[in-house]
Order: structure tokens, then C-alpha cells, then sequence
């Protein structure tokens, strides 16, 4: 009897951790695909529309950048569930 206790107590345990992991990495692949999506609309020149891809993927902008010689390139940052992810995109071919 102790030892199936000791079981389940254990799968439960175990079972909890991966649903706490699995919730993390869909946060960050959520993340990582509304930063590609800003990076990519920001690199067009429309923030504004940026924007709205990061909030319609459930993320929020916490940074942008541009440089480059002529700010050609753009980093954006985002941030859902607290896990962050950034992406560099251009407009220029």
C-alpha cells in the first residue's frame, strides 16, 4: 500500500512539472513567432501595424531597435507570460 502511494505521489509530482514546462515553451514559441511577425511589419516602417501583429499573437512590444548603416535593420522584442523573444528583420532586398 505505501509503495503505491509513493507512486502516485511521484507521478503526480512528475506530471506537474511537465505541464509547468510545457506551459513555458508555448509562451516562448508564442513569443518567438509575435516577435517574427513585429520584426517583420516594423521593418516596413509601420509600427503601428507591428503592433498590432504582437497584440493579436498575445504578446506585448518591450523594445525596438533599429541600426544598421542606414537603420536598415530592426530588432524588436516581445514579451507573453513573461518569457521574452526578439527578431531582426529588413526591408531591403
Amino acid at each position: 500500500m505505501f509503495g503505491f502511494l509513493t507512486t502516485a505521489v511521484l507521478c503526480i509530482f512528475l506530471l506537474q512539472g511537465f505541464g509547468n514546462n510545457a506551459h513555458k515553451q508555448v509562451s516562448v514559441l508564442r513569443a518567438q513567432i509575435a516577435a517574427d511577425a513585429a520584426a517583420l511589419a516594423a521593418a516596413s516602417n509601420s509600427d503601428v501595424l507591428a503592433r498590432t501583429f504582437a497584440v493579436r499573437n498575445g504578446a506585448e512590444i518591450v523594445a525596438t531597435r533599429r541600426f544598421g548603416d542606414d537603420n536598415e535593420f530592426i530588432e524588436v522584442t516581445v514579451q507573453v507570460n513573461g518569457m521574452r523573444a526578439s527578431a531582426v528583420a529588413t526591408d531591403s532586398w
